[in-house]
């Protein structure tokens, strides 16, 4: 485990605690670790979601088939993340979706009723975790929000409107999301979305300078 305190400690819902304490956390709770060379098809759509799934390590992608057969890429999720945290406590927990690895995969298991127990006795870390996954809901809602649009100038337009309000009506925005998230939040390819920024902010309708960007004017 002292191998991986440090990236844990990355995690969102470990944010506010020390890695003395995340060191007690653990050596309450029963843990596994479990290793997925690349390439590994790690769990499949259908099976029940019965522990808490850590990414400690690696990288993987998740699937599904249409109803053409056709394999489509719904997420990609890099080292550390938690993965399909709200499915833990669904009535329905059954995974959508393949997990496969896309690098050499280290995954952290802690079982249902452990997690409880320390949830029971640290309300700092349950109110950390129903945060998590409230941020994860957003990031959903947003993520079929943008992809409700064509284009992607129409994304990222609609985009920065919503920040806009969010950030109380600034034309100063801070966007919260690195290229790479926005490019998965949109459904597009990083370089697509790169290209699209760079042309908006040459038509002058927005400054951007690294998490930064100052509005001009905003069309579709």
């Amino acid at each position: 485990m002292d191998n991986y305190i440090d990236r844990l400690g990355k995690l969102k819902i470990f944010k506010n605690f020390s890695k003395a304490e995340l060191m007690k956390i653990f050596g309450n709770v029963r843990y596994s670790i479990k290793n997925f060379s690349k390439g590994s098809l790690i769990h499949t759509s259908g099976e029940k979601v019965e522990n808490l799934m850590i990414l400690i390590d690696g990288e993987v992608i998740t699937e599904m088939v249409d109803f053409n057969g056709k394999i489509l890429e719904v997420e990609r999720i890099k080292s550390p993340e938690i993965l399909a945290s709200a499915l833990l406590f669904s009535k329905d927990n059954l995974l959508p979706v393949d997990v496969l690895a896309v690098k050499d995969v280290a995954i952290l298991y802690i079982e249902k009723g452990d997690l409880i127990r320390l949830f029971q006795g640290n309300k700092a870390l349950l109110l950390s975790f129903l945060e998590d996954i409230g941020e994860k809901f957003q990031f959903v809602t947003a993520k079929l929000r943008a992809n409700s649009f064509h284009t992607i100038r129409e994304k990222i337009t609609m985009y920065l409107l919503n920040l806009y309000h969010q950030q109380n009506k600034s034309s100063e925005l801070t966007i919260p999301l690195t290229l790479e998230e926005l490019a998965n939040l949109f459904g597009v390819t990083r370089p697509s979305l790169s290209r699209v920024f760079s042309k908006m902010q040459k038509e002058g309708l927005f400054v951007k300078s690294g998490d930064k960007i100052i509005l001009k004017k905003l069309k579709n």
